[in-house]
């Protein structure tokens, strides 16, 4: 495979005893901004930092100055609050969290652009989006021509390469409208969890998430999983104060809630089927290697990758990588693992009812040794997302 590794390790998560570690980044209030970047028109304001004041036309950013590691997952929460709404809307655009891997003075497009995603070029022409972004938007305005749901939603949007990045941004995932109303003037608090590969966002300590969905945030990792975090906002012919109160940010616990794999993945991230949040690939390979095989396997294939063996001898798999989804609407190992699988007998229904639920699965037969996702058996299969990639020798 000629393209670079972009992933170190998989972690899959058991949700019953995940726990974070000690906060990272904790800002009781802005009252110092020391370790913070501000760009554009963020400043502080008393102890309030404020992404952009209450006019048009604005956009601002902030940014803790040391990268975090976000791979194995994070916790994130905030305060935040919107007031003094004006002009269209009335009150606009919303504010983003962000993880992105451009650089601590990153700063993307006013008005529906959210300051991370590219402007709409008939009223902000040139200015360009983060690219390697992930954001979650929390947004204030209905922009009927991006197809926004209402003035009140929450969306996972994301910008990649350079040259992949287009108005308006990618929604991975979105929810048409909150019981929260944004823009009502109180303070609300936003947790924002990420469970490889679940991202899930609360708000005002309601025990279900206002938005959850699977989630690759390889676009915006670097070789050691790290990614600068912060935090957007913008204002257009409708504005608002963007105001964040408070912030704490921490990774997750490693050695007490996941089983790690230590593995590179070498895939082609850009050979991807269209409008599903995980990479998965158009097609399955299978390559010759220095060990014997290298195989890159998409989960919506059953049985989809296989090499020669004719002789029907036993294989040995090594160096697995990747993260499977072959149930989105659960949350973590429930629907995603990586090759070991979640740890519990699938049982019926799955290709392989004794295998753990998303193991990587193999079987020999006709000549060939055949591998898949274990995975609910049938047409079920072919909504799965992701991919494993891993090397095969045959004894």
């Amino acid at each position: 495979m000629s393209a670079a590794c972009r992933r170190l390790v998989w972690m899959t998560f058991l949700l019953s005893t995940a726990a974070p570690a000690a906060a990272a980044i904790r800002f009781d209030n802005f009252g110092s901004v020391q370790g913070l970047k501000l760009v554009g028109d963020t400043a502080v304001s008393g102890k309030v930092l404020r992404l952009t004041p209450a006019r048009q036309n604005r956009s601002g950013a902030v940014w803790f100055l040391e990268k975090q590691p976000v791979a194995s997952g994070f916790d994130t929460t905030f305060q935040f609050r919107l007031t003094k709404q004006g002009g269209l809307g009335p009150g606009a655009d919303g504010l983003a969290f962000v993880l992105q891997n451009s650089g601590p003075v990153a700063l993307g497009g006013r008005g529906s652009a959210g300051g991370f995603a590219v402007a709409d070029a008939n009223f902000h022409p040139k200015e360009m989006g983060i690219p390697w972004s992930i954001a979650v938007f929390f947004d204030t305005y209905q922009n009927v021509e991006e197809g926004d749901p209402s003035a009140n939603y929450v969306a996972f949007r994301t910008h990649g390469r350079p040259s992949e990045m287009r108005w308006p941004a990618e929604r991975l995932a979105f929810t048409p409208s909150l019981h929260v109303q944004l823009k009502d003037g109180h303070v609300h608090t936003a947790r924002i969890l990420f469970q490889p590969p679940v991202l899930s966002v609360f708000l005002d300590g309601a025990a279900a998430p206002a938005l959850e969905g699977a989630v690759d945030l390889s676009i915006v990792l670097d070789p050691q999983g790290s990614t600068w975090v912060g935090f957007t906002a913008s204002t257009g012919g409708g504005y608002e104060n963007h105001d964040i109160l408070n912030w704490s940010f921490a990774g997750a616990d490693v050695s007490s809630s996941m089983s790690v794999v230590s593995s590179q993945i070498s895939f082609l991230m850009s050979a991807c089927l269209p409008d599903r949040n995980l990479c998965t690939p158009e097609r399955s390979t299978s390559e010759r290697s220095d060990l014997g095989y290298h195989v890159v396997l998409p989960a919506n294939l059953e049985w989809g990758a296989s090499i020669p063996n004719p002789q029907g001898r036993p294989v040995a798999v090594t160096n697995a990588c990747g993260i499977a989804c072959w149930d989105l609407k659960a949350r973590g190992s429930d629907g995603c693992s990586g090759p070991p699988g979640n740890t519990s007998p699938a049982g019926a229904g799955f290709l392989a009812a004794d295998a753990a639920a998303g193991a990587l699965i193999t079987k020999t037969r006709d000549g060939r040794t055949w591998f898949s996702v274990n995975g609910h058996s049938g047409i079920g299969s072919k909504e799965n997302e992701g991919f494993y990639e891993f090397d095969v020798e045959i004894k």
